[in-house]
């Protein structure tokens, strides 16, 4: 029997004050079975291996999770940082489509708890081989048609980040924009090596030219951010990370 296999890619924090927890539910639409769903989380970044855990007992339309230092114990000692996690959900049922599947990362910390969603489930291996989108399924050729977009803030209580996440063999050079009227300005990113997940602060780049509007709470700007089709893969993920701009602490997260 063929497994069916879809995997989501998100981005989680270490750190001696910030720990990280994977809920997921898996999910095939319509169907109200609760066949046994394998869930495989494979960790990596900078300073650490990347390793691969097998968490058995998941069924379906039933919600799961773990501490993901109880996972990775690397993630209780030396590592720290932002690191890239690939969330695969697999199930023996040959008709069983996944792509419905949820997955939410908490980042827990003592003053606070921050939770985002993930980007959608994808097919592993043919959306993964493919050259061109299938017209079929009319959710990839839709995220291949258009860039992801998200907005950047900055005022006396956020500052905004992109994270990005690279689960590939290979090396990538987003193509990352702000948008100043009509036209696109590219953002000096970067590029994103083999296994990895970085944050990048927006500030300088993304606002030295943005009118600031007058709020309530003081000044806000506020600059479009988009990433380009072409950088858009099912091994690549994107999000923007509103932080206290005192404190440094998560705030909010948004997937593009």
């Amino acid at each position: 029997m063929v497994s069916q296999s879809f995997k989501a890619l998100v981005f989680c924090i270490s750190t001696p004050t910030i720990k990280t927890r994977v809920h997921f539910y898996p999910s095939a639409g319509a169907s109200s079975g609760h066949h046994a769903v394998a869930c495989l989380l494979t960790l990596f970044g900078k300073g650490i291996e990347k390793r691969s855990v097998l968490l058995d007992g998941g069924r379906l339309n039933q919600p799961d999770g773990v501490r993901l230092e109880d996972a990775f114990p690397t993630l209780r000692a030396e590592a720290s940082g932002v690191f890239g996690l690939e969330i695969e959900l697999s199930s023996q049922q040959s008709r069983l489509p996944l792509q419905s599947s949820l997955a939410a990362i908490e980042l827990v910390s003592a003053q606070s708890t921050v939770m985002y969603m993930s980007v959608p489930f994808l097919p592993v291996g043919e959306s993964s081989t493919r050259e061109t989108p299938d017209a079929s399924d009319p959710r990839v050729a839709h995220s291949r048609r258009q860039s992801l977009m998200g907005v950047g803030l900055q005022d006396s209580f956020f500052s905004t980040s992109l994270v990005m996440v690279n689960s590939s063999d290979e090396t990538v050079r987003p193509g990352v924009f702000h948008r100043s009227g009509e036209g696109a300005i590219p953002l000096q990113v970067g590029t994103l090596a083999a296994h990895s997940a970085v944050e990048i602060p927006l500030e300088d780049s993304l606002f030295k030219d943005t009118a600031p509007h007058e709020c309530l709470w003081g000044l806000t700007r506020a600059e479009k951010v988009s990433v380009n089709a072409h950088s858009i893969t099912p091994e690549t993920a994107y999000y923007l990370m509103y932080r206290d701009t005192v404190s440094k602490r998560p705030l909010s997260v948004c997937a593009l």
